[in-house]
């Protein structure tokens, strides 16, 4: 399922970071200038930190609620 601005994650295996929830701020695209891979990046709100990783890294807890206009 794709991850979208103010959903609410939980980072997967990081123990040092004891699986807390947090709220997605950004979602962007990257690419490995060596590799030429490209890759999705989400920067969630966590615990008062900003983190950023692989979206493979967060699990998906709740679709923010998104009006319709």
């Amino acid at each position: 399922m794709e991850i979208k601005v103010g959903d609410l994650v939980r980072v997967r295996g990081n123990d040092w970071l004891q699986k807390p929830l947090g709220i997605v701020t950004e979602v962007k695209q990257m690419l490995h200038d060596q590799s030429g891979t490209k890759y999705t990046v989400v920067t969630a709100l966590v615990g008062g930190k900003y983190l950023s990783f692989a979206k493979e890294s967060f699990e998906l807890i709740s679709k923010a609620e998104r009006k319709k206009n």
